[in-house]
């Protein structure tokens, strides 16, 4: 650690803004966003959206199932992380240090315990950012996964006539609504969480490829794990976001596929029929991130570039194996 007077004072201004204030406002506000849409302007979107699903699930145990992979997913990340932190360690010594590089912790430093509540308290504090960015991207995931097994069982139930063309239409209405509640509530705090989480990646790879003369393997090795840890939560949202909106323009064909099935919906009227295919050749519902609707292919064109990019540079990195 520099120790120079000019080192410290720009530790205590600039750096903290950037490294220590901004990041903790943004995790703060999906915290605070997170408890108000689940606690109170939830509405019981929620419990609805679970009652629907699995009254027109086909298969209600590979439901739960999955369902309960995706939260084992989260737990799965959760440890990853929590090991990583364990396995780098936190040194206390450079904490102490920091925190005394702020005027007002001077009288803190004569306390004989400092530097271990330091390092205890870090790492408790890292323990629940991580748990509140796993529980609220899980639930976003969870609910992208219902809603795209709420439509899929509407299409099969429609495709094999077990529903009315007019209650299928009063069910796709009452979707657009939980897809709109996600859109626009659920969706607030796992943008901030994305955007930070963002920043996280993009500061590792330029942390990584800082110093490109010579980079041992066990900081490339640590390094790199890093910047997958925090790329895997940063991109599960915009995934999930894809996948439901593939699956709502697929239910557009929905009108044309009932109409080339004369002898499944022959009890139906020709009227009927014509309203559901013009009904549902004028859907247009797609899942939203930062108001904005996610595509599969704008998505994997966006991992393409990047991957390319990541790869370039690692091609001018210099990484030190050792003595082979």
């Amino acid at each position: 650690l520099n120790r120079e007077p000019g080192h410290l004072g720009l530790l205590a201004s600039g750096e903290a803004i950037f490294i220590y204030l901004v990041p903790a406002l943004l995790h703060l506000n999906g915290f605070i966003l997170a408890v108000f849409i689940y606690r109170f302007a939830d509405n019981e979107q929620l419990q609805n959206l679970i009652e629907r699903v699995f009254i027109l699930s086909s298969n209600p145990r590979r439901l739960v199932l999955t369902l309960w992979l995706y939260f084992g997913l989260g737990l799965v990340w959760l440890g990853v992380s929590i090991a990583y932190v364990t396995l780098i360690g936190i040194d206390g010594v450079t904490v102490f240090e920091r925190f005394l590089s702020f005027g007002w912790t001077g009288g803190l430093a004569r306390w004989t315990h400092t530097g271990e509540l330091l390092r205890a308290l870090l790492s408790v504090t890292l323990f629940l950012h991580d748990l509140l960015q796993m529980v609220v991207i899980v639930s976003y995931s969870l609910m992208c996964y219902m809603l795209r097994c709420y439509l899929k069982a509407l299409k099969e139930k429609l495709l094999l006539h077990t529903i009315e063309p007019l209650n299928w239409m009063r069910e796709i209405c009452e979707f657009r609504k939980l897809l709109h509640h996600l859109n626009t509530k659920i969706s607030l705090p796992v943008a901030s969480l994305t955007v930070l989480n963002l920043s996280y990646t993009v500061s590792s790879v330029a942390h990584l490829f800082h110093n490109m003369t010579a980079c041992p393997i066990n900081i490339f090795t640590a390094s790199l794990a890093n910047i997958l840890l925090w790329l895997v939560i940063a991109l599960v949202p915009f995934f999930q976001a894809a996948s439901l909106t593939v699956t709502c323009r697929q239910t557009q064909s929905c009108g044309h596929l009932i109409s080339i099935r004369p002898f499944v919906h022959r009890n139906t009227s020709s009227e009927d029929l014509n309203t559901v295919l013009l009904y549902a050749s004028s859907l247009k519902m797609s899942a939203k991130l930062f108001r904005m609707p996610v595509s599969a292919h704008y998505l994997c064109f966006l991992v393409l570039v990047c991957f390319i990019g990541v790869l370039t540079f690692g091609m001018c990195l210099n990484i030190s194996l050792g003595r082979l």
